[in-house]
């Protein structure tokens, strides 16, 4: 803010914070939504930034630090195992989950999915307890209840490409409610396939080094110079 200031009152950068290393650390920023106050709102990704504010976090490497920032966001990413669902729509999509899957089976986590993607898992060696799609709310065990009644800590659901049939238009309508229902519920939700993965990866990073507090004022020491 101060270098903005000086250029805006006409003064230039001085050459030798241009030629400055960066501090051997890692930012991560995580928007935070008020999904309580947005009535019918879907916490789907767009073009436009919608949050309504965010937080910004720094660490020593990147899977310290997306922790962080998704924790500061009050996102309780479950780091020691439990329950997580797996809802993906068409082939594809269930090819890509795949390996997030494995991982998760590794790491010790118990997946939950619906028909197709468990049978889909089963048929790759990964076992999923099957859950009845949120249209067929009455059947049990549905995903509906399971998030309602806290048996899932995390959420994968990655949305399907619009298509134009019927079939389709119901598919996207049951993730909606399952991604609307889980963070009314405070459940984590994942819905992009990068970010799985490296929440994934992060889990078992955190798990060999538990996360530590350092403040900024110890990532500030290490610098070569301070301007402000």
């Amino acid at each position: 803010m101060k270098l903005a200031a000086e250029v805006i009152m006409g003064n230039q950068i001085p050459a030798r914070l241009l030629e400055l290393p960066y501090g051997d650390f890692v930012g991560v920023k995580s928007p935070m939504f008020s999904f309580m106050r947005l009535d019918n709102a879907d916490p789907v990704l767009g073009v436009e930034m919608n949050s309504t504010g965010e937080t910004a976090i720094i660490d020593e490497d990147f899977p310290s630090a997306l922790m962080k920032a998704l924790e500061s966001a009050e996102q309780n990413i479950p780091i020691d195992g439990g329950n997580v669902l797996i809802s993906v729509g068409g082939e594809e999509l269930k090819r890509q989950v795949l390996p997030l899957a494995i991982k998760l089976k590794n790491l010790g986590f118990t997946i939950f999915a619906t028909e197709d993607t468990a049978k889909y898992l089963k048929e790759n060696g990964i076992f999923a307890v099957k859950l009845y799609k949120v249209h067929e709310y009455g059947k049990e065990p549905n995903i509906m209840g399971c998030l309602q009644n806290g048996a899932i800590d995390l959420v994968i659901n990655i949305p399907t490409p619009i298509l134009g049939d019927e079939k389709f238009r119901m598919i996207l309508e049951d993730e909606y409610k399952i991604r609307r229902m889980a963070v009314d519920y405070n459940i984590p939700v994942l819905i992009n396939l990068q970010l799985a993965k490296a929440v994934i990866d992060a889990i078992r990073k955190v798990r060999k080094r538990p996360l530590k507090i350092k403040s900024l004022n110890e990532f500030h020491s290490e610098l070569k110079e301070i301007y402000w």
